[in-house]
């Protein structure tokens, strides 16, 4: 074949290659025999990887190339990687996942909770309407971010119920999950007085020294009346309303982690974090009419109530030593039993996901996902920086 010929025969090559990428289907990104995901949906994907690694980065707004920029992730494989790269994997290994849970959700044999999915909508209605010229502007519509905010999520939770629920094949027993919780979280209670009053003027002032030394001697005989003379903390509750002349239990109680950020003060949760199991302490937060004086104490594991915010409920009555009303106070207060099992059993369940994708045969438009960068995403602001 002469050069002419060569070159001829290169450039219908060419041409060619061109025409079909062109015709080519571009409305899907990954499919199953079952399931196909939608071009809108890999975006979606692409654009959470791409802010889940730019919060990884120290001082994004000192970066001159964001993308860039090399993150490690939490993962325990987690490997240093660009910015980018990191978007890359995060769109590709949670686009996998959604087929995954399609998979799943056909072979257990799953129903649709139409219920739950009408309620995820209409939250991702308000959603879209605030998004709605962002997200479009990247190429995803409001089918595929419904699918993405709504439906998907719906049939991950099926999924996962299915799993760790009642009669499942992972299932958490009570046993298991209490102990999940003492092992991860302690309990906390405390009550409070405010040592802010009004004058004549309507102004806010601080109350006078009287009170003052009233506050700080009785809240430190509360503590001593559980640190050192065996009280349980009901009886100092007990105590503190006919000291204060007050008309209910005025505690808050519930649970942390150490390393909760929680609206509590935070001298408080520092305080909570110290004390010994059974123990009670004095904390004063603020300056003169600011001051507040609280008796903090940190329930034994023992103490901690067998029972989750969905079958129980805050404030159950009980007769104290001196037939006066108090309170148990719900240590796992704003806990339910799925919440707790979502905590525990989340990373198990997407590695779960992430084997079961492999296991299944999946089809990329590598013309549709070549098209669609990361770089897209960047601001015009961080880019002249």
């Amino acid at each position: 074949m002469n050069n002419a010929k060569k070159l001829t025969a290169v450039m219908l090559a060419a041409a060619m290659a061109v025409s079909a990428a062109g015709c080519a289907d571009q409305s899907w990104s990954y499919k199953t025999n079952d399931a196909s995901l939608s071009t809108g949906t890999y975006i979606y994907n692409l654009l959470n990887g791409y802010y889940e690694a730019y919060d990884l980065v120290e001082s994004p707004d000192e970066a001159k190339d964001i993308l860039e920029v090399e993150v490690t992730g939490s993962d325990d494989d987690a490997q240093t990687k660009t910015v980018e790269q990191y978007a890359y994997d995060v769109a590709d290994k949670t686009s996998m996942r959604m087929l995954a849970v399609e998979d799943l959700f056909k072979n257990y044999g799953l129903e649709f909770d139409e219920t739950q999915d009408e309620a995820a909508k209409s939250y991702a209605s308000q959603v879209w309407t605030t998004a709605k010229k962002t997200l479009e502007g990247y190429g995803i519509g409001e089918e595929s971010f419904n699918y993405c905010y709504a439906d998907y999520m719906v049939k991950y939770g099926q999924v996962f119920d299915y799993l760790y629920g009642q009669d499942g094949e992972k299932y958490v027993t009570d046993e298991d999950l209490n102990k999940y919780f003492t092992d991860n979280y302690h309990g906390y209670a405390y009550f409070s007085v405010d040592m802010s009053d009004t004058n004549d003027d309507g102004e806010t002032v601080a109350k006078s020294d009287e009170e003052f030394e009233k506050a700080e001697s009785s809240f430190k005989k509360y503590a001593d009346m559980i640190n050192t003379k065996g009280k349980d903390y009901k009886a100092v509750v007990t105590q503190y309303i006919k000291d204060y002349e007050l008309d209910s239990d005025p505690t808050s109680s519930g649970s942390l982690k150490a390393d909760d950020s929680t609206a509590i003060d935070a001298d408080v949760v520092e305080k909570i974090n110290e004390l010994e199991e059974g123990k009670a302490d004095v904390v004063k937060t603020g300056e003169n009419e600011t001051t507040k004086y609280y008796l903090v104490y940190r329930p034994k594991n023992s103490e901690i109530e067998d029972y989750y915010d969905d079958d129980s409920s805050f404030g159950i009555p009980v007769t104290s030593e001196d037939d006066d009303e108090v309170f148990v106070y719900d240590l796992k207060s704003g806990h339910t039993r799925t919440s707790l099992i979502t905590e525990m059993k989340s990373d198990d369940f997407e590695q779960y996901l992430d084997d079961h994708a492999k296991a299944i045969s999946v089809q990329k438009n590598d013309a549709a996902l070549k098209k669609y960068k990361a770089k897209m995403f960047v601001t015009k602001d961080t880019d002249e920086e």
